[in-house]
């Protein structure tokens, strides 16, 4: 697998408007423009991808990878015996594409697309895909992946429970750094990277457990981390404060009180009112 570094999104812009390549019009009838042709591995149907995507309406931007997420995302084309009745554009694209390609995509809006528009927008009558298709993951690569993802997930899962054995039993007081707040921290590894910050975008693993061991979540499992912007209300008031006590590349467990952690409610069925939650957390 090749790995493509996504250059600055105004050089990608500055790329598509300077070539003047004519569209190819798909089976769906929409618009599609490769601007690069590397000639790499082609991504198929069933395939994983990841891309970078931005979507416009005119001149206005309604959704970007890089802005939202900060990196290329994960995106599982459809097996073609599983496609949407309407195919949209980008997929299109993509089918189109190799490794490292940039392409743009143009599909009309139909009248149910539009009535969901907001007033200012309802005088487009087509949205626009810029497209960086960064890496194609064969389906070898994906169960491969996965392997590994789930050796990972059994060993965590191991750990997790030996200590909050531990910590229930009064063992790790002499570890634990416990705030101003309530929450308390067992730190593993501080993190070589940069500190994280309000308004930072990290990337986290976890492991989430009640006191007696039950797991209600955990992202190990789904082998995709959890991204959020911190200290904006994103989460849960204890893990977003306890990822700011780390730097990137820092590995903690976060033992939560549940005033800052689902109150008194809780969020049945699996956790219950008043409860401590204990998160072992990576950040990327």
């Amino acid at each position: 697998m090749r790995h493509f570094f996504i250059l600055a999104f105004v050089a990608v812009v500055g790329l598509l408007t300077a070539c003047k390549e004519k569209a190819v019009i798909t089976e769906h009838g929409h618009r599609v423009i490769n601007h690069t042709k590397k000639g790499g591995p082609m991504a198929q149907p069933g395939e994983t991808v990841k891309i970078q995507l931005y979507t416009y309406l005119g001149d206005t931007l309604m959704g970007s990878t890089q802005r939202d997420y900060g990196s290329p995302r994960e995106f599982s084309i459809p097996p073609k015996d599983q496609m949407p009745p309407k195919v949209p554009a980008f997929i299109d694209a993509l089918l189109m594409m190799s490794e490292g390609d940039s392409a743009t995509a143009y599909m009309t809006l139909d009248s149910a697309m539009k009535a969901g528009l907001p007033p200012n927008l309802k005088k487009y009558d087509e949205v626009r895909f810029e497209i960086v298709l960064a890496d194609v993951i064969t389906n070898e690569e994906k169960e491969k992946t996965q392997k590994e993802a789930a050796d990972r997930l059994s060993g965590v899962q191991t750990s997790v429970q030996a200590t909050v054995k531990e910590y229930t039993e009064g063992k790790l007081a002499d570890k634990l750094i416990t705030l101003a707040s309530g929450l308390k921290i067992m730190v593993l590894e501080k993190g070589d990277g940069t500190p994280i910050k309000s308004g930072d975008k990290a990337e986290t693993m976890y492991y989430g457990v009640l006191l007696n061991g039950i797991m209600f979540d955990n992202s190990f499992e789904r082998g995709q981390s959890l991204d959020f912007t911190v200290g904006v209300g994103q989460m849960i008031p204890g893990y977003d404060e306890g990822v700011q006590q780390l730097n990137h590349k820092g590995r903690a467990y976060f033992f939560i009180p549940y005033p800052l952690a689902y109150g008194e409610e809780g969020r049945p069925p699996q956790i219950p009112g008043k409860s401590e939650l204990v998160f072992y957390v990576e950040v990327k």
